[in-house]
C-alpha cells in the first residue's frame, strides 16, 4: 500500500505552542545511516511528527503553552484592540472632521507600532524556546533511532520533515517507521503522556 505526502504550512503564529514548527529540524536532524550491506534496506521517518507525538514532546508543548500563556493573551488582546479601533474609525470616518480623523489615526498608528514591537519580541522569544525544546528531544531521540535501525537491519533512514531533503512523493507503508520510533523513544525515555486538558464548560443557553 502506498502513502502520498503533501506539504504543510503553519497557519497562525499563536498556534505554534500546540505543535513544534518544522523550521528547527534542519538544524537539529540529519539522515541517520548504518554500515552499508547488501541488499540495502531503507526506512523513512518524520522527525517533526515523532518529536510532537512522543510523550516528552507533548510534555514540552504543554509546558510552553503554560510558560507563554500570559504573553499570548496579551498579544491577542492588543490585536483585538487594534482591530476594534480600526473598525470604529472606518464606521465613523464620514462623520468626523479632519482634526478628529487625525487624532484617531495617530492613536491607531501609535498602538500599531507598539503591537509590532511586542509581537516581534514575542515571536523571537517563543521561537527560541521552541528550538531549545526541539534540540533537547532530538539529541536524545537520534541514538534511539540509530539503535532501532541497527536492530531492524536498515542501512539508512531519511527524515521526511527535513525541508532541505529531496521531496518524497510516496513510500511503502512498511518503510515508514515514525510510529515505531515514537514507541521506542517513549519506552527509552520513560516519559508519560500528559493528562488530557479538561473540557471547557458549556455555556448555558440564553433565555
Amino acid at each position: 500500500m502506498l502513502i502520498r505526502f503533501k506539504a504543510t504550512a503553519v497557519a497562525f503564529i499563536c498556534l505554534f505552542l500546540m505543535t513544534f514548527s518544522g523550521a528547527g529540524f534542519a538544524q537539529a536532524t540529519a539522515a541517520v545511516s548504518t554500515p552499508a550491506s547488501t541488499p540495502s534496506k531503507i526506512a523513512f521517518v518524520n522527525m517533526q511528527e515523532a518529536v510532537v507525538t512522543c510523550n516528552e514532546g507533548k510534555q514540552e508543548s504543554a509546558a510552553l503553552q503554560q510558560r507563554f500563556a500570559t504573553k499570548t493573551s496579551a498579544i491577542q488582546a492588543q490585536d483585538s484592540e487594534l482591530k476594534k479601533l480600526k473598525d470604529d474609525y472606518q464606521g465613523a470616518a464620514a462623520k468626523l472632521n479632519d482634526d478628529e480623523k487625525n487624532a484617531r489615526l495617530k492613536v491607531i498608528q501609535d498602538k500599531q507600532k507598539v503591537f509590532e514591537r511586542n509581537f516581534a519580541d514575542y515571536q523571537s522569544e517563543t521561537q527560541e524556546a521552541q528550538q531549545e525544546a526541539i534540540n533537547r528531544i532530538v539529541k536524545k531521540m537520534l541514538p534511539v533511532l540509530e539503535k532501532y535501525a541497527n536492530a531492524n537491519g536498515y542501512t539508512a533512514v531519511f527524515d521526511l520533515s527535513n525541508p532541505q531533503a529531496p521531496p518524497v512523493l510516496w513510500i511503502k507503508r512498511d518503510a515508514l517507521i515514525t510510529r515505531q520510533l515514537v514507541d521506542a523513544y517513549n519506552t527509552e525515555s520513560g516519559a508519560t503522556a500528559p493528562a488530557a486538558p479538561a473540557p471547557a464548560p458549556s455555556t448555558p443557553p440564553k433565555p
